[in-house]
């Protein structure tokens, strides 16, 4: 499968599919290098917090010193809090693994992420300030980042395209508007359609006119205005 030819850069992509669709395998098309980071629990290799969170940097011969400034400022971004720095990693919660993972891979900045369903231990709030950090990165430094979720709700408002594997293939691959265009063959082939595109589905169904909006507060102000 030659993946590049699904990935548009300096977007957020992205990749669901119903559990044993194919989305690992999707993945497993990269390699981890200085230019493409891949978050999951495969990568863990330090034993104390803090040796994961320098991994890549000291396998890649980054010098420390230079990056210092950057690596405090990473964990404050991600909420890692200062104590467990010196712990076991096993010895921490699974959503505090899930940040440190991320951060081992940030420090090292390359151009491409690839988050591959490390959103699931999150809670609500923790979960929208990662994707947010993630809009900045590609929005101020240009990054590529690939979002593998079991949960489309989860990602759908801060996507800007999409790709549906279904029985290990690539269904569907776009902007991700285009879920609205492929209702149909998404609910046929049983796979989860976000609520918010639902939603405009079946209002659009009853000649009710919604734009075709990211998230709920899109979707109130647009009824809002066809109410008027």
């Amino acid at each position: 499968m030659q993946v590049n030819s699904f990935i548009n850069n300096n977007r957020i992509i992205g990749i669901v599919g119903n559990s044993g669709s194919g989305k690992s395998t999707f993945i497993n098309n990269f390699t981890e290098s200085r230019k493409v980071g891949i978050v999951n629990y495969d990568i863990i290799n330090g034993t104390l917090v803090n040796d994961q969170i320098e991994y890549y940097v000291k396998k890649y011969e980054y010098k420390l010193g230079e990056i210092e400034d950057r690596k405090k400022e990473i964990i404050q971004m991600l909420g890692i809090s200062s104590n467990i720095l010196e712990k076991n990693i096993y010895e921490i919660s699974e959503s505090e693994l899930s940040k440190v993972l991320i951060a081992s891979v940030l420090l090292y900045n390359p151009e491409m992420i690839i988050l591959d369903d490390m959103l699931e231990s999150f809670d609500y709030k923790s979960k929208e300030k990662i994707l947010k950090l993630f809009i900045k990165l590609k929005k101020f430094f240009n990054k590529t980042i690939l979002i593998v979720s079991s949960n489309v709700d989860d990602i759908y408002e801060f996507i800007d395209d999409i790709i549906v594997i279904d029985e290990g293939k690539v269904l569907i691959y776009g902007n991700k508007k285009i879920l609205l265009e492929n209702f149909d063959l998404l609910k046929e082939k049983n796979i989860r359609v976000p609520n918010i595109v639902y939603f405009v589905k079946k209002m659009r169904d009853n000649n009710i006119k919604l734009d075709n909006v990211d998230s709920i507060n899109e979707l109130l102000k647009t009824m809002y205005r066809e109410m008027r």
